[in-house]
């Protein structure tokens, strides 16, 4: 009998060790678009040491954002746990564009007497993956793709493509930007010089990297778009951008930014292209009954064929009044042909930014 006793002590004590460390395991939570910040901002204001790995969760395993990686995010986050067990995080101010899967939020840790030992605000991006998001980060330095998209709030065909770029921006997150302009309707600016550069006839047309053109929307529009992006992504980047900063005074937008050219690209009619965009207007729906997402609401070009790339390329967008509050500011590098060539008017590069009034 005392024998079977201590057995049984020792099988307790097995298992309740084997359910203490359970309870270190990340969670699984179920993050959709909109459970995603609560969820977040929960989980960090309850870290301690003991399940500090819960924050792993969060960060794509291939997240990048400027230098940093998941690792690097990660120990950010946790190192103020080696100001002891008393240490207060906070997660606040989280938005999210779902148009571009941008999200900002706040970070802060302070010390038991309420010192502030960090508050720094992070711009990053979301992922979906396995109808989860987790945060993917800017995943600048590498080969990007731009759509542009001629579309119109009346077109009964445009939604097809509208949904489908939504939807890569979803699967490929900061690696896909896409913009739409508007033609005759009352979001157009002016977009038939677009229209006509690239020789469109109908709605929608879509042109991706500058050179692969699609006329028409269906239903599978977004295994046609997908079939010549993936590949894009593979490719080694010719363009590189650094340094990209923007001022926004009065009605007037500058930026700045540093570009690393590759000697292959041909400095003929080679252009910076920049377009504002709003990231969703709730003015107007489109023929699915939808808000228009990534609507470009300005945009300019540069002719960059004889600068020094050793100093950055300045550039303005002047005129702007009332604008909305979620924009975003689209930049590229393309070969512009007079008249377009579509073997030749490639899209090396882009990248966008979040213009925070």
């Amino acid at each position: 009998m005392k024998k079977f006793l201590i057995l049984f002590c020792f099988t307790l004590i097995l298992l309740g060790c084997d359910r203490f460390e359970h309870n270190f395991e990340p969670t699984d939570y179920d993050l959709g678009l909109e459970q995603f910040p609560i969820t977040f901002k929960n989980v960090l204001e309850n870290l301690t040491q003991y399940n500090q790995n819960e924050i792993e969760y969060f960060y794509s395993d291939d997240y990048k954002n400027g230098d940093w990686n998941k690792n690097d995010m990660v120990n950010y986050i946790t190192q103020y746990f080696n100001y002891g067990d008393n240490v207060i995080l906070h997660a606040d101010s989280i938005l999210i564009s779902p148009s571009n899967l941008m999200i900002k939020w706040t970070f802060s840790a302070e010390n038991t007497n309420r010192e502030t030992l960090s508050d720094t605000t992070f711009i990053d991006y979301l992922i979906k993956r396995n109808d989860e998001y987790q945060f993917y980060g800017d995943q600048d330095n590498s080969q990007k793709v731009l759509i542009e998209l001629a579309t119109s709030i009346t077109c009964v065909n445009c939604p097809y493509v509208e949904e489908a770029l939504h939807h890569l921006k979803e699967k490929y997150s900061s690696k896909l930007s896409y913009v739409e302009y508007h033609i005759n309707d009352e979001l157009d600016i002016d977009n038939l010089d677009i229209f006509a550069y690239y020789g469109m006839s109908a709605l929608p047309t879509s042109v991706t990297q500058g050179t692969e053109i699609i006329v028409g929307g269906s239903a599978t529009s977004q295994d046609e778009l997908d079939g010549i992006i993936a590949p894009i992504f593979e490719e080694t980047p010719l363009v590189q951008f650094y340094d990209f900063n923007t001022t926004l005074e009065a009605d007037n937008m500058n930026g700045s930014v540093l570009l690393s050219v590759d000697g292959s690209v041909p400095l003929n009619d080679l252009y910076l292209k920049f377009v504002l965009i709003e990231n969703e207007n709730t003015n107007y729906f489109n023929a699915a009954h939808e808000y228009p997402l990534n609507v470009v609401i300005a945009k300019g070009e540069l002719s960059i064929s004889a600068y020094n790339f050793d100093e950055p390329v300045e550039f303005a967008l002047p005129g702007l009044s009332d604008l909305p509050d979620d924009i975003t500011l689209v930049i590229w590098v393309q070969t512009l042909e007079n008249p377009y060539n579509s073997n030749t008017c490639k899209v090396y590069n882009v990248t966008e930014k979040a213009i925070i009034q």
